[in-house]
């Protein structure tokens, strides 16, 4: 398990990765990325592993379970 120590807000669920994002959200990890420098807010809550411009961008599974929860669209029931 990856430590919580540089974790924005404290963290409230496992670390995610963004391959792991990209399963959950549908959106590719380049287009994460570009989203994410727009300010998309969700991706914009992401955080570096490393201070390297090219080190891995880490998620909190709670705020994408959050996010994705709020996307989807209730299913119509059938009228009788």
């Amino acid at each position: 398990m990856e430590s919580t120590q540089d974790r924005p807000r404290g963290g409230r669920g496992r670390i995610l990765r963004i391959h792991q994002v990209s399963a959950r959200t549908g959106h590719s990890p380049d287009r994460i990325r570009h989203l994410r420098v727009k300010g998309h807010e969700l991706y914009d809550r992401a955080w570096k592993a490393g201070g390297a411009q090219n080190s891995p961008l880490l998620f909190d599974e709670a705020d994408v379970d959050e996010w994705v929860a709020g996307k989807k669209v209730p299913l119509e029931q059938d009228s009788q």
